[in-house]
């Protein structure tokens, strides 16, 4: 849950809802009626797993769950088989979507046939930055020394992402297109999750990565770790103040990475009205925390 809401990730909450047109007006019964699967479209560890489990225990905690959560993980292929198993359950609003803006891109690069139609969006939950994160004795102390290593050579340092495609990939090719650097020309890795990269980073497998906040941070507060640049439009505030924007670095880029909560196609209308107040009791909690 920390992982998520601590160290200024900024977290917002902004209720998507589909065109009720298409959808089925009710279920036919007294709505949730048994415990509801919630799928992350990554491995354990990872952003959407401690989504997953950081909505489930806001849930608890506010005493709003009506059915208990099964959390499973269907990680790798960028998302795509977990979108594909969604749409499989089509019309079962017993089956919910922890999900990022991958449902958006994998589509428009061409990866899978399935986009936005092939979901029911509910919530957009979580909004954070990307990171770029070395080891703590690596030989690199800051981003533009990474980038001028580039420009001499594409070649000269891998990059590990959680997924491709995905903001993380974005977060390598972008700024290094604005430094000027062949994009085609550098080497990015793939892994199963974000939590698998990091763990890889800090074992020495891979120089550099680039990930979310909430991956990184508690890799950061151990000294396993140092975040180089944060895609953050503005300076962070708190313990990650000192951490240079892209813009900071002279770089045009910003990068918002949303992670959210999505049903399957065609999911009955009450359905998504009910995950739509809930969610909205939930952020409105005055506990003094934001989901």
């Amino acid at each position: 849950m920390k992982r998520i809401l601590m160290f200024s990730v900024v977290v917002l909450v902004s209720i998507m809802l589909a065109a009720c047109g298409s959808k089925s007006s009710s279920t036919g019964e007294n709505y949730p009626s048994k415990a509801i699967e919630l799928v992350a479209a990554g491995s354990p560890g990872g952003g959407l797993d401690s989504l997953a489990r950081a909505v489930d225990q806001g849930f608890n905690d506010a005493g709003l769950r009506d059915q208990p959560f099964n959390i499973t993980n269907n990680g790798g292929g960028g998302g795509n088989p977990a979108r594909a198993y969604m749409k499989e359950k089509n019309g079962n609003p017993y089956h919910l979507l922890s999900e990022s803006n991958r449902v958006y891109i994998n589509n428009l690069v061409g990866t899978t046939e399935l986009g936005i139609d092939d979901v029911t969006p509910i919530a957009r939950v979580a909004t954070e930055y990307l990171v770029w994160v070395v080891k703590a004795d690596s030989e690199f102390t800051d981003a533009i020394q990474v980038l001028d290593k580039l420009k001499e050579d594409p070649h000269s340092v891998l990059f590990g992402v959680g997924t491709v495609p995905s903001n993380d990939q974005m977060n390598v090719l972008r700024p290094a297109s604005e430094y000027g650097i062949d994009v085609s020309q550098i080497e990015i890795v793939a892994h199963n999750s974000g939590g698998d990269l990091i763990t890889q980073l800090v074992g020495g497998h891979i120089p550099i990565v680039s990930t979310g906040i909430s991956e990184a941070i508690e890799f950061v507060k151990s000294g396993d770790a140092r975040i180089l640049a944060v895609s953050a439009p503005e300076p962070l505030q708190g313990e990650l103040v000192d951490i240079p924007t892209w813009k900071s670095l002279g770089i045009d880029v910003s990068i918002l990475h949303w992670r959210g909560i999505f049903g399957p196609p065609n999911m009955p209308e009450n359905t998504v009205e009910y995950w739509d107040n809930k969610f909205g009791e939930l952020v409105n909690q005055k506990n003094g925390k934001r989901f």
